[in-house]
């Protein structure tokens, strides 16, 4: 994402592997403007539909995972 106005630029990497899904949402509230990018483990419908469809990770006792994302803000 690239704002000239500001001269800033931001990126943001994953492992497709561990963030099969992507949303950007925004708010354009007149003075509150503000973006959303954020990787995710599952669909858009939500976790009632994830666990509804088997696509929920859970995690038991003891149990971790681990992912991996970069977020970086730079002046082109």
């Amino acid at each position: 994402m690239v704002n000239d106005r500001l001269g800033m630029r931001v990126t943001v990497e994953w492992r497709a592997s561990e963030f099969p899904y992507f949303f950007e949402w925004l708010n354009l509230r007149s003075g509150n403007y503000a973006v959303g990018l954020e990787p995710s483990t599952h669909h858009v419908a939500g976790d009632a539909a994830a666990r509804a469809d088997g696509s929920m990770i859970w995690l038991g006792p003891q149990e971790s995972r681990t992912y991996h994302t970069t977020f970086r803000v730079e002046r082109p």
